[in-house]
């Protein structure tokens, strides 16, 4: 009770600040009052529906602050004439954009079969069993007419005995053979190459990936775990039916 107090009366002091200063804001100004306490500028900052609260986003984290910068607060924002989570359309936009980085480039594709209707991206690990489940997935997803682009997230880290696996795979000359072996157990051999793998896993960590596997779809939003292949077609197919 105490917090949801502390939290209003910051929330109304930075409302009634914000009726008195103008509109327009020197966002640039605002986000170097914020980089001491958050340890670096912020991507972007934007309005929000409340007059006098700003939201500053830093990769995935987002933080509503007031426009002197005084009063800041994290959590979601809900449009409550609509339960519309707004953090979260913002979290997935900005998921999009980084999907369409150079990061994100040499993936390991399994793709549609016949039209191609939906496509996801997996960040995956081999030492991981739920990846080897959803991996046994592939073909029906395929047949559904789902592409599925791979991209390495070791868990462990850089440098782990699972970093290594996943760039003997990626140097792969059959990547796809070579993947779906080592779901199986069957270690593929080590080989050294340019490769993508620390590119991906830095990549998971923007996008707010803590686990593997972690599907991104088109549109940016974030689906952890694995979920049968009829769950995920449905999905993409509201979520399709939906930006439609």
């Amino acid at each position: 009770m105490y917090k949801k107090l502390v939290l209003g009366a910051l929330m109304s002091s930075a409302l009634i600040s914000g009726l008195a200063i103008a509109d327009e804001i020197d966002t640039k100004a605002l986000g170097e009052k914020l980089k001491p306490l958050f340890g670096d500028l912020p991507d972007a900052i934007t309005k929000t529906p409340v007059e006098g609260i700003y939201q500053a986003s830093f990769g995935m984290e987002l933080i509503y602050v007031s426009k002197d910068g005084r009063y800041f607060f994290s959590g979601d924002m809900i449009d409550g004439s609509t339960r519309t989570n707004l953090s979260e359309n913002a979290r997935t936009t900005a998921r999009k954009t980084e999907m369409a980085s150079k990061e994100a480039d040499g993936v390991i594709t399994f793709k549609a079969k016949g039209e191609e209707k939906h496509v996801i991206s997996v960040f995956t690990d081999v030492t991981c069993p739920y990846c080897t489940k959803l991996h046994n997935e592939v073909p029906k997803l395929n047949e559904a007419g789902v592409t599925v682009n791979y991209l390495a997230y070791p868990r462990a880290g850089i440098g782990s005995g699972g970093y290594k696996q996943m760039v003997n795979i990626w140097c792969a000359e059959d990547q796809q053979d070579a993947l779906t072996k080592a779901k199986n157990g069957e270690a593929a051999d080590a080989k050294s190459c340019d490769n993508p793998v620390a590119n991906h896993f830095t990549l998971g960590r923007k996008v707010g990936v803590s686990g593997t596997p972690a599907l991104v779809t088109a549109n940016g939003a974030l689906i952890p775990g694995y979920r049968p292949a009829e769950q995920l077609v449905k999905i993409l197919d509201s979520e399709k039916k939906a930006a439609n």
